[in-house]
């Protein structure tokens, strides 16, 4: 704050130097400053500056260079002033500033036509062009960390520079004050994103301690034309926003004449206004007398000025104060009089640098004063003060007390040995950017110490902990003032470390938070050895897998969620067959060969969340958790992973080089059968494995008798089902869709088992077990292209010809990989219109994968295929996906057929069903209709289409035929 004043104190010593010449810097930023075409500066601030210029006799050289280069340039003294400068608290460090602004601005966000930004979310990943070392820069890049946005910076030295390179596609987008961006976007192709930020202000700068009798000057031109008293401001600004065209005056004679009579006016006047002036300009120096004293007396520092004699000239208040009399005694005085022998010698010699040298000199000098004893430390800049002809008359002085300071560095210095002494320390702002790090953090995240500053810690974070872990973390440090814990972090390469940290809050004497220091200390030898540890307490060391421990500790656990949650559970209990006649005959290596390979078996078996483990010898438990709360449903599950493991372990095995073959028998408890108990459920397990061995081995049984009842029953059917689609024992029924208007127009096909010895098996007792095990994908496939064969058989009669066709698909098969192209197959076999096949789909079917779902409709959609949504209103159908997917039609589901008569609420929901369908477009048939009331009660609706008992029970396609013939009969 010292050197501008001291500068101001050299200036009056000359004040009578020659006319001002100012090299001021001028880089390209159309409109506000250029080198136009004519190789001149031009611009806003070049017409602005000329104002100035004009007003003050200053003589102006202008000096093109970069950006950047023009700003180190006036930093380096090789420039007086540089246009165009918005001010921050960095660049306050760096230049001096004049008061009031010149010019308004803010930064706009231009694209590329083809990039599709609207909104800063849309800059992820994207390339944003810069002006390098741009204020824009800086604010950007700390507004995208703000919301988590990714971009890549790509610097240009001008602005042009990073326009050009939007067009030509090397970057994505541009940053560029609003003025310079409207000027240029269509010279160079680009387009307002309307992203805006960074308002700011512009200002005319010099470097520290220059030239601020210019930045004065130029705050006086500011305020006049803020005020309006100069309209010079405006006609400049509309010049270069509007682009208006000259007004032409017309010359005509009469106008000469008013300009002899106006200047003879002025000529009478000239003497009285030069009077005033003098004596304007009098009042003007007397008062610049009087502040420029008043400053230099209340700076803190001490200001003088020594003659050639060495004597003091001049000293202000501070420097009086110091010598302890008063400025008039000061006057005339050597150094002799006020520092001891050694002080004196040392201040001649840089005195002598400056008065004689002509040096400007800046230097730390320790003093001791006479009568005191007190030895402190100042710093001093000294410069040679001039005559016009350059002969130096005296040096100007201003010293500060730095002694408290230089204290502060050596306990700085003392404390940065210590900071670097420890393991892994940062300090950061309250805004927890980082300021400092030591080498040892530096090695320990894999960054150096410059790539970590500017930082957040967040930058370490790996994924281990969710927002609610660092939410907690912050919370505690704001109320404890204090945290510490283990946590992972990320190093640079991205491998992820567990690290022990304590974060501290440094506050204010006011209370306001400064910094935070953190240390940090990598634990992951200490975490491996826990880590050893607990396998080696909770895991098999042979094969890996949780030992009894630790399984019983999780079947613990699981049977107390089971409780809890409803959901039903199962343990298999495993035992290899035969396995000691392996370990006697080819020795206990290689059955440890077997076992690791069970184990590797067993875990490819069952789900994530599943528990395999290894209780000893070749005793193995699988804990299957979340089965169905039904007993006879999670008893299915079980089996079904049973004969899994029976299939996997079954299997060849390579040991030593050799094939061996082994199986194993499986003993199965149902998480229901233990009543809650780890002992008793493990007993029941271990009694169902040796019934199995009774068995005969290489097979699984259930403990209770009734679920291995069950289990045997439906593995029968499952048996009996791959036997009848093997040998064709399936037909197909047909029941007929009405018309309240146009009689039978279709009929929905229904799959039926004719059993060679219990004769027509319910579809309610095959097809959840044909489900279950799969079988449902090849049959749903032979429905299907029996129910096409059919069609083509009704498209050679008349009567016929018309009907469409519904099948009923289930969401196993839908789903399976290969069914769109199964369909297309079946009808380009079989020839039959597409237009008269209709898939009907259940609402399950939209509980999963809804996008999927809605692609394949679309496709079958595209070919002609209809779809009909059965049962609707029994699931789940959202809405918003309703909408969405291609239907033709709605099905009412019997159940609310039923009691439509009775039950007020199935009559609304009916009414419902149909009211959808129609404001959705799609068609309506109601299934399950018994008596004439129904039919009467679904038309009155809207349900003009039916299916049910009352128009004739499922049959054979010879059957409907009939019923056709007959009705078609009964019309005529």
């Amino acid at each position: 704050m010292w050197l501008p004043l001291l500068l101001y104190v050299c200036a009056c010593a000359n004040a009578l130097a020659a006319p001002r010449e100012l090299r001021v810097g001028v880089y390209s930023n159309e409109p506000k400053i250029f080198v136009n075409a004519s190789g001149q500066a031009s611009g806003i601030f070049v017409d602005l500056l000329q104002l100035v210029a004009e007003r003050e006799q200053w003589t102006l050289k202008y000096v093109p260079c970069t950006w950047q280069a023009c700003l180190d340039a006036l930093r380096a003294g090789e420039l007086d002033l540089m246009p165009d400068v918005a001010r921050t608290p960095e660049r306050e460090g760096l230049y001096d500033f004049h008061t009031l602004p010149v010019l308004h601005s803010w930064s706009q966000i231009y694209r590329a036509p083809s990039s599709a930004i609207h909104s800063l979310f849309d800059l992820q990943g994207k390339r944003v062009a810069v002006l390098r070392g741009s204020v824009q820069r800086a604010t950007f890049i700390n507004m995208l960390d703000s919301f988590g946005i990714q971009t890549s910076m790509v610097d240009a030295a001008s602005l042009m520079d990073a326009f050009a390179l939007v067009q030509r596609g090397e970057a994505d987008a541009v940053i560029a004050n609003h003025l310079f961006g409207n000027f240029h976007s269509a010279r160079y192709g680009v387009a307002d994103s309307g992203i805006v930020f960074q308002p700011s202000v512009l200002f005319f700068v010099t470097g520290t301690g220059r030239n601020a009798d210019v930045l004065a000057a130029i705050d006086r031109s500011v305020q006049d034309w803020r005020s309006g008293a100069d309209p010079s401001y405006t006609r400049v600004l509309r010049h270069w926003g509007a682009q208006e065209p000259a007004v032409k005056m017309p010359v005509v004679l009469w106008w000469g004449l008013g300009a002899l009579a106006v200047f003879s006016l002025l000529a009478g006047l000239m003497v009285l206004v030069l009077r005033r002036q003098v004596q304007e300009r009098t009042r003007h120096i007397q008062a610049s007398e009087q502040k420029l004293a008043t400053i230099l007396d209340s700076v803190g520092a001490f200001i003088y000025i020594k003659g050639k004699d060495y004597r003091y000239q001049y000293a202000n208040q501070q420097t009086v104060q110091l010598f302890g009399c008063s400025g008039q005694d000061v006057v005339g005085l050597e150094d002799s009089a006020f520092f001891d022998a050694a002080t004196t010698a040392r201040l001649r010699a840089n005195d002598k640098r400056v008065i004689e040298g002509g040096e400007t000199l800046e230097a730390e000098e320790t003093n001791t004063q006479q009568g005191k004893g007190e030895t402190r430390t100042y710093l001093s800049v000294k410069i040679p003060l001039r005559h016009a002809d350059g002969r130096i008359h005296a040096l100007c002085g201003i010293s500060t007390d730095i002694t408290e300071r230089r204290r502060s560095e050596e306990s700085l210095q003392i404390a940065a040995t210590v900071f670097e002494s420890f393991e892994g320390m940062i300090v950061t702002g309250p805004d927890q950017r980082i300021l400092k790090a030591n080498q040892a953090f530096a090695r320990l995240t894999g960054y150096s110490v410059d790539e970590l500053v500017g930082l957040t810690p967040k930058h370490l974070h790996s994924d281990r902990h969710d927002a609610q872990f660092y939410s907690a973390l912050q919370s505690t440090l704001r109320t404890q003032g204090a945290w510490q814990g283990e946590v992972w972090n990320r190093r640079k390469d991205g491998q992820e470390y567990p690290a022990w940290i304590t974060i501290t809050t440094v506050r204010s004497a006011d209370g306001d938070i400064t910094h935070y220091v953190g240390t940090q200390t990598d634990i992951s030898s200490r975490k491996a050895a826990e880590e050893e540890i607990r396998v080696l307490a909770f895991y098999d060391p042979l094969t890996g897998l949780p030992n009894r421990r630790l399984m019983t500790d999780r079947l613990q656990h699981s049977l107390a969620t089971s409780v809890r949650s409803g959901a039903g559970g199962a343990l298999l209990f495993v035992d290899m067959d035969n396995f000691k006649d392996l370990n006697d005959t080819q020795g206990h290596e290689i059955g440890d060969q077997l076992l690791r390979q069970v184990a590797a078996r067993l875990g490819g078996c069952v789900r994530t969340g599943d528990t395999v483990a290894r209780l000893g010898g070749d005793e193995f438990v699988l804990l299957l958790e979340g089965l169905s709360p039904a007993p006879h449903e999670a008893a299915a599950q079980a089996e079904s992973v049973g004969r899994t493991v029976l299939q996997a372990l079954s299997q060849s095995y390579l040991l030593d080089g050799h094939s061996h073959h082994s199986s194993c028998s499986i003993g199965v408890a149902l998480y229901a059968d233990a009543l809650g108990s780890v002992d008793e459920l493990l007993k029941r397990g271990d009694l169902a494995m040796y019934q199995a061995k009774g068995a005969g081995r290489n097979t699984l049984r259930f403990f209770d008798p009734r679920t291995q009842a069950a289990v045997t029953a439906r593995t029968a059917m499952e048996s009996g089902l791959r036997e009848a689609l093997r040998d064709g024992q399936f037909l197909l029924h047909y029941q007929a869709q009405i018309n309240q208007h146009r009689g039978i127009v279709g009929a929905e096909a229904l799959v039926r088992w004719q059993h060679p010895l219990r004769g027509l098996v319910s579809p309610g007792e095959f097809i959840p077990v044909a489900e279950a095990s799969g079988l449902i994908v090849p049959l749903g496939a032979w429905i299907l292209r029996t129910a096409c064969q059919q069609l083509m058989d009704w498209s050679q009669d008349p009567l016929t010809a018309h009907w469409t066709l519904a099948v009923n698909v289930s969401a196993r098969q839908f789903r399976h990989s290969h069914f769109v192209d199964e369909v297309l197959g079946v009808l380009d076999e079989t020839g039959a219109n597409p237009r008269l096949l209709k898939l009907e789909l259940t609402e399950t079917l939209l509980l999963d994968d809804v996008e999927e779902t809605i692609e394949r409709m679309t496709t079958l959609r595209a070919l002609g295929l209809g779809f009909s949504l059965d049962d609707f209103g029994t699931g789940y159908s959202s809405l918003s996906y309703l909408k969405r997917l291609p239907l033709d039609q709605l099905k009412i589901d019997q159940g609310f057929v039923r009691d439509l008569l009775t039950d007020a609420n199935d009559a609304t929901i009916a009414r419902t069903i149909v009211t959808l369908a129609q404001s959705l477009d799609l068609g309506v048939i109601a299934e399950g209709v018994e008596t004439e009331a129904q039919r009467d009660m679904l038309a009155s609706l809207g349900c003009h289409t039916w299916q049910g008992y009352l128009f004739g029970r499922p049959g054979p396609a010879s059957a409907l035929r009939l019923a056709a013939e007959a009705a078609a009969a009964a019309a005529t």
